[in-house]
């Protein structure tokens, strides 16, 4: 397949830029003009790159053929859309350099830009043109005199993309498989599979707006400190508290010990934008001094979406923007700041995201994927037979806390604090966090508190460890023997199919866990592991490790599966361990059964892991699950 470099220049202004809109907005906004377009065509080759100007590009995309070939980009979630929503093609296979650098190199690299990663990778040196051009439409740079050099900008962007696809594709050993997933992904924004409910939309974000306005009133009367409250760490960490948020934390580079996340740019600090709890939300935005919570910005965002005009003259189209490499462990995350992989559940804007007429909405979710994970691959061979068996998991642990056999419909409350400590106290989870999660997620998903005192919370975790004494001894192998190799001690270590080596996991996929600038620092409990991750320092123990590699294996079964789906059904949308479908009425049962086959199908790397799976299915996202 004939594999061909793209980079688009287009015209932007102060107002219209990518800064202010989504790329959706901006890519069918009347305002776009493509200026240029750099093309490095039948690479890897001694063809030198040229660049077709924007007024011949329609032209030039009709003999180019690349619905046949690979096309490449460093931000193809932009370039592809522009090429799919301005001129109707959708290449062969969609490439994006800056995924993939994500996925490769964003263990060291806090920024992932085209000038970052061609720096790093010693490719040569991005140009600055672009900013002498704002404002400037194509007419404006010739009669400037920016033309020349704003085009050779643009083929320098071109060969410094190709440099990096070189670099870590054709000679790094990114995994070509992991290409077709990277195209699967992209595909679910660049060919919409869904439609947006304005007038729920609408609705939603007048609810939104009256509770943040009540909630944001009340945040800066609590105590008597008023605002001074939500400035001091103490003070706002016993708020968060009080709304049942655990207060995020970090390892101050300054003083080696574990202090608050309260900082704007701290990643765990800026996910509690996102806490399905809406006081959270509006207390984390009056600390920050936003005037709008993530859930009244990402809908009004939405609502913008809904009533723009698409190319034949359709309206109401969903692109769902997903981040590949966006996790450590490689999960996809969220993109174009709207986060489509995490809508509160039972919310209104998962009941706005509809199937268009004669369609329904399926979802496919791995079922417990991650516990099933934890015990086949910590040898917990009793829980493997009960999954592989068919048990209700959680009852049988819920009981063996109790006293009593509990039963998921006359025991709702002890069901689910059993559900927690299967799905949670895996991972070394401690009885304070254990207690916060029950307390917490009982309230989300009950839609009742369940009290549990600290005491009580402790107990059910030693009975955890007591019961799957396995797990808990594999937390102390990896301690103990499997940090100290990705240290470099120059030992061997593996665990199921995953190899340790300096610096890393190897995962049987071909990517990597990186653990950059391991060593151990004085912390509040004495000796501990620390690494760096995008310039962030992290902690790292026994448990933390496994649930790493757990998610890491979790997403590699989830997304294997859907790669085989996507040559029946192309994949809508997905979101950790569940995928999403758009599916025609008459092929609902059809592909019901296959999704099932699929998402249960075994990996060849774990032969004896049972996995199941749960269908839903409703006209919206809402109602499917």
């Amino acid at each position: 397949m004939r594999t061909i470099i793209l980079d688009f220049e287009t015209y932007y202004d102060k107002e219209y830029s990518l800064r202010k809109m989504t790329p959706v907005e901006y890519a069918l906004d009347p305002r776009f003009e493509n200026i240029l377009c750099a093309v490095k065509e039948g690479w890897p080759s001694n063809q030198p790159t040229y660049y077709v100007d924007g007024a011949d590009f329609d032209k030039w995309v009709k003999d180019a053929a690349l619905e046949r070939s690979a096309v490449v980009s460093h931000n193809a979630l932009f370039d592809m859309c522009v090429l799919a929503w301005r001129y109707g093609i959708v290449p062969r296979l969609m490439i994006d350099t800056l995924g993939i650098s994500r996925a490769m190199l964003g263990y060291k690299l806090p920024r992932l830009s085209l000038e970052a990663v061609a720096r790093h990778l010693g490719l040569g040196v991005k140009g600055n043109t672009v900013h002498n051009v704002i404002g400037m439409n194509r007419d404006a740079i010739k009669a400037a005199g920016l033309w020349d050099s704003y085009a050779s900008y643009s083929m320098n962007d071109a060969d410094l993309c190709a440099g990096i696809y070189d670099t870590l594709v054709r000679s790094g050993g990114f995994p070509i498989k992991e290409l077709a997933i990277q195209d699967m992904v992209l595909r679910c924004a660049i060919q919409p599979k869904f439609l947006l409910d304005q007038n729920t939309l609408t609705e939603h974000l007048a609810e939104v707006r009256a509770k943040k306005d009540q909630l944001m009133a009340q945040a800066m009367l609590v105590g008597a400190g008023g605002k001074s409250d939500l400035m001091s760490n103490d003070k706002f960490a016993e708020l968060l508290r009080q709304v049942g948020c655990e207060p995020p934390t970090k390892i101050s580079i300054r003083t080696g010990q574990e202090t608050y996340a309260f900082a704007k740019t701290d990643k765990e600090f800026i996910a509690l934008e996102e806490h399905p709890n809406p006081a959270v939300q509006v207390l984390v935005a009056a600390r920050a001094g936003h005037k709008s919570t993530l859930e009244e910005s990402r809908c009004e965002r939405l609502l913008k979406i809904s009533q723009l005009t698409w190319p034949g003259n359709q309206q109401g189209l969903m692109p769902i923007p997903l981040r590949y490499g966006g996790a450590h462990t490689h999960r996809l995350s969220g993109d174009w700041k709207l986060n489509m992989q995490n809508l509160p559940r039972g919310g209104k804007l998962r009941r706005a995201l509809i199937a268009p007429p004669n369609h329904t909405i399926l979802t496919i979710d791995a079922s417990q994927i991650e516990a099933r994970i934890v015990a086949w691959l910590c040898g917990q061979d009793d829980l493997v037979a009960q999954f592989a068996g068919g048990e209700d998991v959680y009852s049988s642990f819920a009981s063996d806390v109790f006293g009593y056999e509990v039963h998921k419909k006359t025991h709702p409350s002890e069901r689910f604090m059993g559900k927690t400590g299967i799905l949670g106290l895996g991972f070394q989870v401690g009885g304070a966090k254990f207690q916060n999660t029950v307390e917490v997620q009982s309230v989300l998903q009950l839609g009742q508190k369940i009290e549990m005192p600290l005491e009580e919370a402790f107990r059910v975790v030693q009975m955890y460890r007591r019961k799957y004494s396995r797990i808990s001894a594999t937390w102390g192998l990896l301690q103990t023997l499997g940090i100290p190799v990705l240290a470099g001690n120059g030992a061997t270590f593996s665990i199921g199919p995953c190899v340790f080596e300096k610096g890393a996991v190897a995962l049987p996929s071909g990517l990597k866990l990186f653990y950059h600038d391991l060593h151990q620092e004085s912390g509040d409990r004495g000796m501990q592991w620390v690494f760096t991750y995008g310039g962030e320092t992290q902690k790292l123990y026994g448990g933390k490790l496994l649930e790493n590699i757990v998610q890491a294996l979790a997403r590699i079964i989830t997304m294997d599966a859907a790669l085989r789906i996507q040559r029946r059904i192309a994949l809508g949308m997905q979101v950790h361990d569940e995928l999403v479908y758009c599916v025609p009425n008459d092929r609902l049962e059809e592909i019901k059964h296959i999704v099932l086959e699929e998402m249960r199908r075994r990996p060849d790397w774990a032969p004896t892991l049972p996995l199941e799976a749960e269908v839903g299915t409703g006209p919206s996202y809402g109602d499917a699950k």
